[in-house]
């Protein structure tokens, strides 16, 4: 994990191959097409809403040491293959899995074998068949991943994927994750078009405010 604060000025001294390989430290995956100013912003963000997790998470486990006094323990696995999608925020999501005894004994007994998560996004709950799709290779020792989800979606879900050569067998498949759409003033802004705002809106300084999250949040917008 990296311990030191990164800064915007710091970020905007890497070169972009450096910039991937932070997002690879933070266990972040991100899709092609991303440019550099997306880079530096995500990173940011994520790096901020780490600290305040972390100080979060200080807090609460020193106040359940102090009322605690006996210790629960949690087992590492309910020896269950499963897959869960959660949404972090409108752009990233984060999927955990567990894969059973039996499951990893049939996967680790294969050095051929490898396993990937598919992320699969949908326009409709309802469809069987997503709009897109996208691989992310993982090991057997991982067991959670960020991941930057692709706009333009609503719905999103993950399978868990085990492959020996050409053949393909989903192992488990996460519930469907409903993405929050932002207001059709955000869908639709770009800088220099003009939108049409209550003079209440307006006068709040909406318009700079918009501008700053394209600047810094851009695969937020359409």
């Amino acid at each position: 994990m990296v311990k030191e604060k990164i800064t915007r000025s710091y970020l905007e001294t890497l070169s972009f191959s450096e910039l991937l390989s932070l997002c690879d430290d933070f266990g972040l995956d991100i899709p092609e097409n991303f440019d550099y100013h997306i880079l530096v912003g995500e990173l940011l963000e994520f790096s901020q809403e780490s600290e305040d997790f972390d100080d979060e998470m200080d807090i609460e486990i020193s106040q359940k040491e102090e009322n605690t006094s006996s210790e629960l323990t949690l087992p590492v696995s309910y020896n269950t293959t499963e897959v869960k999608l959660m949404l972090r925020n409108p752009v990233w999501g984060y999927v955990y899995w567990n894969i059973s005894e039996a499951d990893y004994a049939a996967i680790s007994k294969n050095p051929s074998s490898q396993l990937f998560l598919r992320v699969c996004s949908f326009s409709e709950k309802e469809q069987v068949k997503p709009d897109d799709s996208f691989n992310i290779k993982i090991s057997l020792s991982d067991y959670e991943q960020y991941i930057l989800l692709p706009s333009n979606a609503s719905f999103f879900r993950v399978d868990l994927l085990f492959a020996i050569g050409v053949s393909i067998d989903i192992v488990a498949s996460s519930n469907i994750l409903e993405i929050p759409q932002p207001s059709q003033v955000l869908k639709e802004y770009k800088p220099g078009k003009k939108i049409k705002m209550s003079k209440p809106v307006e006068l709040s300084g909406m318009q700079n405010l918009l501008l700053e999250q394209y600047k810094n949040h851009r695969e937020s917008f359409s």
